[in-house]
């Protein structure tokens, strides 16, 4: 998400091949407006249809403000979801029904097992389990998945990626600078993005 926010879906897809896969609970195209249809309760909804909800909702607002026009930019990016999806360059992965049971498990009371109060989100959740039984590399910065995921490991080196381990590898590999690798990591930051640090000293 915070990737389209600020305009560099193209660099996340250059840095993690395309095309780029998310589980259904992150992204269903199924989940798209139809207009002879009513429109689900949201909680029912995919991740990015949820925040796609938020900032139709924040750019309607902002349209009875004096300045919409950062709202609207906001919103026009993360409409970029769909057309990744349209030309193939976004993938919704089916879970299997281990993965399934794995997941569930991971949303509910087990996860008192890994130390944690509450459970995964479903996207997270499912990113994990995908993670686990298929040993790709998860893609998150949510500190309660990567903790489940040590703890799977045994403490073992697994694969995973995070913002920041992005927008250094983006600048070590020459894609972009460093200063454009900090500006990056700072306008997600004023998106909502939790990270407290920078990519550079």
């Amino acid at each position: 998400m915070y990737f389209l926010l600020v305009g560099q879906e193209g660099l996340l897809g250059d840095l993690l091949g395309r095309p780029l896969q998310v589980p259904v609970a992150v992204y269903d195209p199924a989940d798209r407006a139809r207009s002879d249809e009513p429109a689900p309760r949201p909680e029912l909804l995919s991740e990015m249809r949820q925040a796609l909800g938020h900032y139709e909702t924040a750019a309607t607002l902002a349209e009875e403000s004096e300045s919409p026009d950062h709202a609207i930019e906001l919103l026009t990016k993360i409409r970029l979801v769909d057309q990744l999806y349209d030309e193939s360059g976004l993938v919704p992965v089916e879970m299997t029904h281990v993965e399934q049971l794995l997941a569930a498990r991971l949303q509910g009371s087990h996860v008192s097992t890994y130390g944690l109060k509450f459970g995964l989100g479903p996207g997270e959740a499912a990113c994990v389990a995908i993670s686990l039984e298929r040993g790709w590399t998860i893609v998150t910065d949510d500190a309660d998945a990567l903790q489940v995921l040590d703890q799977e490991h045994g403490g073992r080196t697994y694969p995973y990626e995070r913002i920041r381990k992005l927008l250094i590898r983006a600048a070590d590999e020459g894609r972009i600078t460093r200063e454009e690798a900090n500006r990056l990591h700072a306008e997600m930051r004023s998106l909502g993005f939790w990270d407290s640090g920078q990519p550079f000293e």
